[in-house]
């Protein structure tokens, strides 16, 4: 799960555990336990396992379907949404920590007649979906009404699903494990220390403030794909430097964009760094003076269609039918580049990605079918550390930029751009993109810059967020 899940989700958990303080959540408990029906321990098991599937149902039906129908009405990925939800979460956090009394609240039992008209786990099945639908009895803490309106202003169905399972597992998860013994010591303890410290209660309200305020604060620093900048439509692979930013159209031809004006570049994947130019031209690499765009030399690359360069190297990925190599070369001297070196190559499924160069570092995704992984490698001295890993999201196009990494993570239902320190952990997301793809990144000083992917056709764009 992405880390604005992950904090939703604690609060939603939070948020359902609170609610076992209700007068529903204290019934639940003599209702589901082995005094309060006549089929015994065994039926109480069955109605506890029951009812905890009932409440994970109803959690998922009130806010997933209250994202889906945010999605619907104004579409996700939405900076002013997200910036909503995060008001919505830290004005909920703030009344929460100062324990203001919950309004509107509803004051509503449980229909009680319902176990003794159906059997025990069909009737604890439906008392689950009611406490898990969150509205249909009292609430117990102010961040149900602020979870239910944060996942109507993400319009996320995923963070809805989320929300739903964490609420629900929060609901249920102490009813149905202390009903089973809720007619022995344990249970009578239990119970008694609920009833009789309110300071618990108050604890769990406290807890819910933090847990809500944490959600604000991720959500604030989440940005969607809506609000990063355009640069360039249509366009494609950006390669941002001190001498301006370079990009392909969707016929590949080269171009650079400097002061607002474009020139065209004799060939295709620009690649920008250390006051040079590279493009791919007739199987061959073309090196460019930056500043006039005079050639400097040029030498054979067959098959090249990934470049990087810098003041020292340039680097490339060619591809032979399904086979990927990442080669590199010293071009000190444009005119007489030193020896091609093999960096890396991969067969069959495997997969290079597009190579980064900073000063003397290279870097670069390989995708197998088991893993995904972000690799570097001094260049010149041999040796490859990886970077980052994961088995169960998709790893590419990253670019490097001092001490910091910026990559594109792809989740099932979302692709990220996140910058990271190199030596760091994840990182934050600078933008997030639900439909479509974002693809080819560079690191600028102030911006990072990326090829974000949409339609059937598809179009083509580059974003830039600020760092």
């Amino acid at each position: 799960m992405s880390g604005l899940e992950l904090a939703l989700a604690f609060a939603a958990l939070l948020a359902g555990l609170t609610g076992t303080w209700s007068p529903c959540g204290f019934s639940m408990i003599e209702t589901l336990g082995p005094t309060g029906h006549e089929g015994g321990r065994s039926t109480t098991v069955a109605a506890c396992v029951t009812f905890a599937l009932g409440a994970l149902v109803g959690g998922v039906i009130t806010f997933g379907s209250l994202s889906a129908l945010g999605e619907l009405v104004h579409g996700a990925d939405d900076r002013l949404a997200y910036s909503i939800a995060a008001a919505i979460a830290l004005a909920a956090a703030v009344a929460e920590l100062r324990a203001t009394p919950i309004v509107p609240q509803i004051r509503r039992q449980l229909p009680e007649h319902w176990r003794r008209l159906m059997p025990m786990p069909l009737a604890g099945a439906l008392y689950g979906i009611l406490l898990g639908l969150g509205f249909t009895t009292f609430v117990l803490t102010l961040g149900v009404w602020a979870l239910a309106g944060i996942a109507l202003a993400v319009g996320d169905p995923m963070v809805g699903l989320v929300l739903g399972l964490a609420f629900g597992a929060g609901r249920a998860l102490p009813i149905a494990m202390t009903a089973p013994v809720a007619d022995r010591s344990a249970g009578i303890r239990v119970t008694e220390l609920m009833a009789d410290r309110p300071a618990l209660y108050r604890g769990f309200r406290f807890s819910d403030g933090a847990a809500l305020a944490l959600a604000g604060a991720v959500l604030l620093t989440t940005v969607p794909a809506s609000a990063a900048r355009l640069e360039k439509s249509p366009a494609a692979d950006p390669s941002v430097a001190a001498e301006g930013l370079g990009f392909q159209r969707p016929d590949r031809a080269g171009f650079l964009l400097r002061a607002r004006q474009e020139t065209a570049l004799p060939g295709r994947d620009p690649a920008l760094g250390g006051g040079r130019i590279a493009v791919a031209s007739d199987d061959q690499i073309v090196l460019l003076s930056a500043s006039d765009l005079s050639e400097e030399g040029r030498f054979d690359a067959p098959g090249a269609d990934a470049i990087a360069v810098s003041a020292k190297w340039v680097a490339w990925r060619d591809r032979d039918d399904s086979n990927d190599t990442l080669r590199a070369r010293r071009i000190s001297n444009p005119g007489n580049p030193g020896k091609v070196k093999t960096l890396a190559a991969a067969r069959g499924a495997a997969q290079l990605g597009r190579p980064s160069i900073d000063g003397g570092r290279v870097v670069y995704a390989r995708a197998t079918r088991r893993v995904n992984r972000i690799v570097t490698r001094r260049l010149g001295k041999g040796g490859s550390r990886t970077l980052r890993r994961s088995v169960t999201a998709g790893l590419s196009n990253p670019s490097l930029g001092g001490k910091h990494l910026l990559y594109v993570r792809h989740e099932r239902r979302r692709d990220l751009l996140k910058l990271a320190r190199i030596k760091g952990g994840e990182g934050r997301t600078l933008l997030s993109k639900r439909h479509g793809t974002l693809w080819s990144t560079s690191l600028g000083k102030q911006r990072a810059y990326v090829t974000a992917i949409s339609g059937t056709g598809p179009s083509q764009k580059i974003l830039s967020a600020k760092r």
